[in-house]
């Protein structure tokens, strides 16, 4: 559980201190819609790790983790393309370290 809060909390500031362009292309806009899709189901499914781990229920905990894991991962690749296609190079190196605690968490159980 402590291993989950700190990344639940790195990707959230991944998601919300991305600066984007206003003017967006398709492409652009297809991979940043794939990163939040895929962000938003791995906070869900991390928070409900999270909760059912303080009343005490460890089911199926590291089988969920690997889903979220996936998810992160995947959310995490589109945003790096999303900003290759948009030219930017600033954050990549956080954006890869953030896909580095994704396979780690993935990796964990």
């Amino acid at each position: 559980m402590k291993r989950l809060f700190p990344l639940l909390l790195i990707s959230l500031v991944l998601l919300f201190s991305s600066v984007i362009s206003a003017n967006a292309e398709s492409e652009f806009e297809m991979y940043l819609s794939d990163f939040y899709q895929k962000q938003e189901k791995a906070s869900k499914i991390l928070k409900e790790i999270e909760t059912d781990l303080k009343d005490g229920s460890r089911d199926r905990v590291c089988a969920r983790q690997r889903e979220a894991a996936s998810y992160g991962i995947k959310a995490t690749e589109s945003l790096i393309k999303a900003f290759k296609t948009n030219g930017s190079k600033t954050e990549m190196e956080n954006l890869q370290a953030g896909l580095d605690k994704w396979r780690e968490l993935r990796d964990y159980c």
